[in-house]
């Protein structure tokens, strides 16, 4: 019997259905017909859970249409029978097809090297028995174990995954029998992350995600991956889990303790960039293991005290006390510990017992305990390792002896023409020494030992992660060289353009050795490797000495990344001038500025003008800007006119006219030349409530510290970023903007924010068919602007927590919480409304502190501030005296008193706009105002909150009734049902429009009410509050 979708439901079918939505959307722009001979459209879907190999079924049709309705139908029965909550979804179409015979494919196959195949197969025509790239990798179907170097089909491992994929008993591999090779491209969605990514088709990275060019962002996402997962293989013990064969889940049985010293050194490395609290518990497990059960000590023959790294067979590796050394001083300045000092000189001592005093050479291996030589000579990677660690101890204590070893040593390198192994650890030492001994035969050794090698580097086919650790090694040479006098010389025999081209294509060469998910969910065990790094001729082997040189490189080029940012940061104007706004903007200038003409920043609003300002002009269909008659009438004169119509330079003959091709672009490309320009931190708030209000909090706080900017205006969309971006100095310590839900990833992507908060969601801005998860995932795109190890603040008490948790996590980032809740990190324990006092507990401490601006909102406000000045590592003394004198901004909390007719009555202006959450805020403000002779509430509708509209407006009812309101006013249609709800002793009068509100505002207010005006910016209400200012008795 065939089930149907409705017996076998997904145990998520909400989360289920919105991936493939988001899929869907991205993938049918994309895909195109197939030839005549083929299935127009042939569709591949592949799900996980993430803990699980990846189900994958196939879905033909003449219509993409009907080729996706087969294919989910079939993921969702699938996947429902299964229990199976799907966290991962990719879609993957067949773009080409060539028919053959498996005479023909074996015959490619020998000109491929082993797990480099990157095509399916099908063994119809119909593509009823198909198998994906990825699944005949991830099967090891076109594998023949570690003595073939080239592809071959596996006949064992083809026929078990037929039968499960296919159910087929067996499969006619005779020569004649005819095969279909064919190319694909795909997308993947996850339930943790709100993007869809695109994966490459064909050639080296083919099925993982597309990455045109790494950024800092993305680097340190690899780092804070590839870390996380060294650190999830320390066991209890200290010892590493050594390695898996991914493709069955099979763990590598040998161990070497060389690498597991050098994987805490790439541990250690990547901690400095991450400070990941998990990350350096796994280190000093590890260490302790280390240092206890690996090192021995040994009395040499002179009576002195060495120490040697052992291993297994008893023998004493020259590199291995090489990068004990690494890992051992790495710890020491990272932590300022002295703990192994005494260890590191008697590591240092074994290193010199092993060297010839008179001509610098290395014994390789040694016996242990004996201490007699059992190899002269193993590999050069141990000489790199042993010179390398005992420069970074002379780094370390300035002891001559480790500096006189390793110069001792270069002259046999130099000598035995060590550089032509091109070895990455003589690329680390040579580095190194130079920076001490800055010595023109160091710089040439390290010269020749990349200069011939650059094509190898640019070309190589596998990933080679330590060809990256070479030529980063090598950047940090040059760098100095370029900065020394008297080495252009040696400088000239180094083509640069092909050195950093090279550099470039290994760092996005080694992105095609990264477990993404899209790429894990086709082998045994997912969860197991997905963030680490393989070795694809290796049958995709992760070890964690393959892991090691990854992170190192990454480690290493992200610091270059950085370094190039600030350098250019640096040695560019502080301002814009003439040629930097063409640039930017890609616009011509019709009248071109004086010589030293600059401006302070861009104005698209009239009332926002500053002296200096770039104005963007507004004419015909444009909607964004200011209309020219504004512009010939503004005094002071702007500095200079955005257009994208060149008229305009004869409207305004006295101001220099940049002309652009499309206005409300040029204004998103001012402000991303300015965040890349900016040398502070950059704070983002986002939230469906309270934003405008905690910014200028946090800005105000922040001013404690140095010069803080924040958003003008509300302008909290892509185009208001960026105008506030382009109005601000670049060198300002602390940029605090506010972001909107709306092109949310937009704006995420021009902000880059270093520190995000996240207030709360609540059901505003809802369509018809929008929810409020819907609404937590476009928010958190938020998150795809932020580097790994951002920090990210967030309510703990918000609803759809989990959602944005998630997000935050996929994107790992460091989340501080807040909140009232016993979980928050930064929690409010007490809010003395009367007292204005706030009692909280902060990472186990607890304070009290007085604050300025009244109501609870506020109070949980000030522990977000607090949040975003702890991750800037500051103290809060100067944020608290600043919370203390916070006062409201108008019409979000303001409070002021007037005289209206004789009357005296106090206003709480919370006008500026409402959502359930901000309405519930400002009941519970109202609620908490002393020495009222009665508490009115002047509501007005909620806008944006969808279907359940009408439902949210009358739940106010009850908010009314526990805050103890004793009067409410109210206007439209929204509140029938809340208006029936109200006690008749707490109604006010229900309106219909402005001029009756204020009316009966005029005729009803007593003497000491106190009156609270929420409602949505669309009615106004800000109009009557404006009315009571007006008629106020002065």
């Amino acid at each position: 019997m065939t089930s149907t979708p409705s017996e076998h439901a997904h145990p998520n079918p909400t989360g289920f259905a919105a991936l493939f939505a988001r899929l869907r959307s991205v993938v049918e722009p994309q895909v195109n017909p197939l030839a005549a001979s083929w299935p127009p459209f042939v569709l591949f879907f592949s799900w996980s859970d993430g803990q699980r190999r990846a189900d994958v079924v196939t879905a033909t049709a003449a219509t993409f249409a009907e080729a996706w309705d087969a294919g989910m139908e079939q993921v969702t029965q699938a996947a429902g029978a299964a229990g199976l909550v799907v966290q991962w979804l990719r879609v993957d179409w067949v773009t080409s097809v060539e028919g053959m015979t498996w005479e023909a494919l074996r015959g490619r196959l020998e000109q491929t090297r082993r797990s480099y195949f990157r095509c399916g197969l099908s063994l119809d025509s119909n593509f009823r028995h198909a198998f994906l790239e990825t699944e005949l990798n991830g099967n090891a179907m076109l594998y023949g174990g570690p003595a073939q170097t080239h592809a071959v089909v596996n006949t064992k491992n083809f026929e078990r995954y037929a039968a499960i994929r296919h159910q087929l008993a067996s499969v006619n591999f005779e020569d004649q029998q005819n095969v279909n090779v064919f190319s694909t491209r795909g997308a993947f969605a996850s339930l943790q992350a709100p993007e869809v990514h695109l994966l490459h088709g064909t050639g080296l990275n083919a099925g993982r995600r597309i990455i045109e060019h790494l950024r800092p962002a993305d680097v340190r996402a690899l780092v804070a991956s590839g870390s996380r997962y060294l650190a999830g293989q320390v066991q209890p013990g200290g010892r590493f889990h050594y390695g898996w064969h991914p493709c069955f889940d099979r763990e590598i049985g040998t161990y070497n303790t060389l690498r597991h010293a050098s994987s805490i050194y790439a541990m250690l490395e990547a901690w400095e960039v991450t400070q990941d609290n998990d990350l350096k518990t796994a280190i000093d497990a590890a260490l302790h293991y280390l240092v206890n059960e690996l090192i021995m000590p040994a009395e040499l023959p002179s009576g002195a005290r060495a120490a040697f790294l052992v291993d297994r067979q008893g023998e004493v590796k020259l590199g291995g006390n090489g990068v004990c050394l690494l890992a051992l001083v790495k710890y020491s300045q990272l932590t300022g510990s002295d703990e192994y000092l005494t260890l590191l000189e008697q590591l240092a001592t074994g290193i010199l017992f092993m060297q010839d005093a008179d001509t610098g050479k290395f014994s390789h291996v040694l016996n242990y305990p004996d201490l007699s030589v059992k190899q002269a000579f193993r590999i050069i990677y141990y000489d790199g390792e042993a010179a390398f660690g005992l420069m970074r101890l002379y780094g370390l204590t300035g002891d001559a002896r480790w500096l006189a070893a390793v110069e001792k040593a270069f002259g046999h390198f130099i000598e035995a023409k060590h550089w032509k192994a091109h070895d990455h650890w003589l690329s680390y030492c040579v580095n190194e020494l130079t920076r001490h001994r800055p010595l023109e035969a160091y710089y040439k050794f390290g010269i020749q030992n990349f200069a011939t090698y650059l094509d190898f580097v640019a070309e190589r086919v596998t990933t080679f992660p330590t060809l990256l650790e070479l030529m980063t090694a090598a950047e940090q040479m040059i760098s100095r060289m370029q900065q020394q006098p008297g080495l252009e010389h040696l400088l000239a025999e180094v083509d640069l353009d092909k050195f950093f081209h090279a550099l470039h294509a290994r760092a996005q060469r080694l992105l095609d050795g990264h477990f993404w998910p899209e790429l894990a969910m086709y082998f045994a065990n997912p969860g197991r490797i997905t963030g680490s790094f393989f070795i694809r001729h290796h049958a995709f082997r992760v070890r964690i000495d393959d892991v090691e040189h990854y992170l190192s490189g990454f480690v290493a080029y992200l610091n270059y990344l950085e370094s190039q940012r600030h350098s250019v940061s640096s040695t560019l104007a502080r301002e814009w001038n003439a040629s930097l706004i063409e640039a930017a903007t890609q616009g011509t200038w019709l009248k071109q500025p004086p010589l030293g003409w600059t401006a302070s920043g861009l104005c698209i609003y009239a009332p926002a003008m500053q002296p200096g300002n770039v104005v963007v002009a507004r004419t015909g269909e444009v909607s964004r800007g200011i209309p020219v008659p504004v512009i010939r009438q503004m005094q002071p004169r702007p500095a200079g006119v955005i257009s994208s119509h060149s008229d305009v330079q004869a409207q305004l003959a006295d101001l220099p006219v940049l002309h652009v091709a499309d206005t409300a672009t040029a204004i998103l490309a001012m402000g991303a030349y300015a965040r890349s320009q900016m040398s502070g931190t950059v704070l983002a708030v986002t939230g469906s409530a309270g934003k405008t209000t905690l910014v200028a909090m946090l800005a105000d706080a922040l001013n404690a510290y140095g010069p803080t900017a924040a958003s003008a205006f509300n302008a909290n969309l892509p185009q208001g970023v960026s105008w506030n971006l382009a109005s601000i100095k670049w060198d300002t310590p602390h940029v605090v903007l506010e972001v909107a839900v709306g092109k949310m990833r937009q704006s995420a992507a021009i902000a880059r924010p270093d520190v995000g908060i996240f207030t709360n969601i609540q059901p505003a801005h809802l369509g018809k068919n929008s929810t409020i998860t819907d609404i937590a995932r476009t928010k958190s795109m938020l998150f795809l602007g932020m580097s790994a190890g951002s920090v990210v603040v967030l309510n703990r008490d918000m609803l759809e927590w989990d959602t944005v948790y998630q997000a935050a996590v996929e994107r790992d980032l460091k989340i501080f919480t807040y909140g009232t809740t016993a979980e928050s990190e930064f929690q409010l324990v007490d809010h003395d409304a009367s007292g204005q006092r706030v009692d909280a507990r902060i990472r186990g401490r607890d304070i009290t502190y007085p604050i300025g601006a009244a109501g609870l909102h506020m109070a949980l406000n000030s522990l977000a501030v607090l949040a975003a000045v702890s991750a800037l590592n500051y103290p809060f003394e100067p944020a608290l005296e600043r919370i203390a004198r916070f006062a409201a901004l108008s019409g979000r909390g303001e409070e002021f008193e007037l005289t209206l007719d004789g009357r005296h009555v106090t206003i709480v202006d919370h006008a500026y706009n409402a959502n359930p959450g901000s309405m519930q805020a400002a009941l519970e403000h109202l609620r908490d105002m002393k020495n009222a002779a009665r508490r009115v509430a002047v509501l007005g509708e909620m806008a944006e909150l969808g279907p359940q509209a009408s439902l949210l407006h009358t739940d106010l009812a009850a908010v009314v009734e526990r805050c103890g309101i004793d009067r409410v006013y109210v206007m439209g249609k929204l509140y029938t049902d809340f208006w029936e709800r109200l006690p008749a002793a707490r109604r006010g009068r229900y309106t219909s429009s402005l001029d009756e509100l204020k009316l009966a505002l005029q005729e009803e207010l007593v003497d000491k009410d106190v009156v609270l005006l929420k409602g949505s910016n669309s009615t106004r209400l800000h109009e009557v509050v404006a009315w009571l200012r007006a008629g106020a008795q002065k």
